[in-house]
């Protein structure tokens, strides 16, 4: 076996032989650090970054608490324990001066803001172990604080953690089994959306507010829980195009397939993602071409989808020197449905980094409506209360402050055998209700057949 710098290891690992060789790859470089150590100051944060040979992980399957697959395997995240919670950007950032990090892969944070109808809160934290790949290159990186701690306890609790990042394969990761749905509760019931729809529609045309995203929730209790591993891979392979994410949340997990990008911030580079406007896929070519063509030519549509660009242009534009987007969208094809898309892109001014943009920016008028007030005022009228972070954000940033963050959308949120689901839709004046109506059907019945729930 070769070097592990060198990167020569080209056998795959059983589960057993991988766990060994990390508890040794950690014990050597962390052993190699210690006169480093030893001049910390008491408060600083530690964390070490380890590349890692990607044949090591050819023979084991791969885990965590937090799951986070970027569209077309351009990079991917897997992070388990978490060894500091901040709720307070300030805190969070005077924290930073303390980081030392060895190794070449900037340390982490993952964090997630409250859902779009309450007021924002934020939730910052930093993993116990975090495995990285980008493109074919994995590196493991590992964080502690070292006050009040010995050499011999920080090592020992990286090596009894690493091991919640790997499994044995199991040929069933790819399979989502049937899992019956035992009992279901949608609310609001299709007599009551189609009402609040017409009483919304009326709203907007006098003058109360542009536009809201009324939204419904499906509660389901399932004959056994869901496997997370197979519900990650069928939503990799049925959403390439996505951002797919599980991230802990409250007693269980939220997992989701989003394609809303509310920010992506490298080097003084902001980009933001303006998707609203929804059509069914057709099967048919010919019926897809008409559809197409009738959603381009839709005001509704475009009007709602101009919406969303302005806002989030007005917003970026006290972020950047410079903003710009194509005058006219694009189409986002997803699986079941597609929608009007803006690629919106920026030059950041001095000292802005992501969780700038990321409170700026969200929540969009794609996820909750506008004016921002006006909306959050009429959903509390209809008595819509979002919980299981559904359009709220998810997202991660490093020491230099760059990262992605994410609308959850396309989700599902898991305890044990019960699921949450919900799907909205934007409501604009000449909104038809029935169509609307349609949409979150879909929506909720894709997701459930994500799940391998079968009503």
């Amino acid at each position: 076996m070769g070097a592990v710098g060198t990167k020569t290891v080209q056998t795959p690992l059983s589960l057993s032989a991988l766990l060994d060789e990390l508890a040794k790859y950690i014990q050597q470089e962390f052993n190699s650090r210690q006169a480093e150590l030893a001049v910390l100051a008491p408060k600083s944060w530690l964390s070490l970054s380890l590349p890692l040979p990607s044949a090591w992980l050819a023979g084991v399957s791969l885990r965590g608490d937090v799951q986070w697959l970027a569209p077309q395997g351009i990079m991917a995240l897997w992070a388990t324990g978490c060894v500091q919670v901040y709720h307070d950007v300030a805190h969070y950032r005077a924290e930073q001066a303390h980081w030392c990090g060895w190794g070449e892969a900037a340390p982490l944070t993952f964090f997630t803001l409250s859902s779009a109808t309450e007021e924002v809160s934020l939730r910052l934290w930093q993993p116990q172990i975090l495995l990285r790949r980008d493109a074919d290159d994995y590196s493991l990186t590992l964080y502690a604080r070292p006050e009040n701690k010995t050499s011999t306890q920080i090592l020992d609790a990286w090596r009894d953690a690493v091991s919640g990042l790997f499994a044995e394969i199991d040929v069933g990761d790819a399979a989502v089994s049937k899992n019956h749905v035992l009992s279901v509760d949608i609310s609001p019931t299709n007599e009551l959306w189609l009402a609040q729809v017409r009483s919304s529609t009326d709203a907007i045309r006098a003058g109360q507010f542009d536009k809201v995203v009324l939204a419904r929730r499906l509660q389901a209790e399932l004959a056994q829980a869901v496997a997370i591993p197979a519900a990650m891979e069928r939503l990799r392979q049925m959403y390439p195009t996505c951002y797919v994410v599980c991230m802990p949340w409250d007693k269980g997990q939220v997992l989701a397939a989003t394609p809303e990008l509310l920010a992506c911030k490298r080097d003084d580079e902001l980009i933001s993602h303006a998707l609203a406007g929804t059509i069914r896929r057709e099967e048919d070519v010919a019926l897809e071409a008409l559809g197409q063509a009738a959603f381009f030519a839709s005001a509704k549509e475009r009007e709602e989808h101009d919406l969303v660009v302005a806002s989030i242009k007005r917003h970026m534009q006290t972020l950047c020197a410079r903003v710009e987007h194509a005058a006219v969208p694009a189409l986002m094809p997803l699986r079941f449905v597609q929608h009007l898309w803006t690629r919106i892109h920026g030059q950041l001014c001095t000292n802005i980094d992501l969780l700038d943009a990321v409170l700026a920016l969200h929540p969009t008028p794609a996820v909750l409506g506008m004016p921002a007030a006006a909306a959050r005022d009429w959903l509390a009228h209809c008595g819509e209360q979002r919980d299981g972070l559904y359009t709220g954000v998810v997202g991660w940033l490093d020491t230099q402050g760059d990262g992605d963050a994410v609308v959850v959308l396309r989700a599902a949120y898991l305890a044990e055998r019960k699921a949450v689901l919900w799907a909205g839709a934007g409501i604009m004046a000449d909104s038809d209700p029935v169509a609307e109506l349609a949409e979150t059907e879909l929506k909720l019945q894709t997701m459930l057949e994500v799940l391998g729930s079968h009503r």
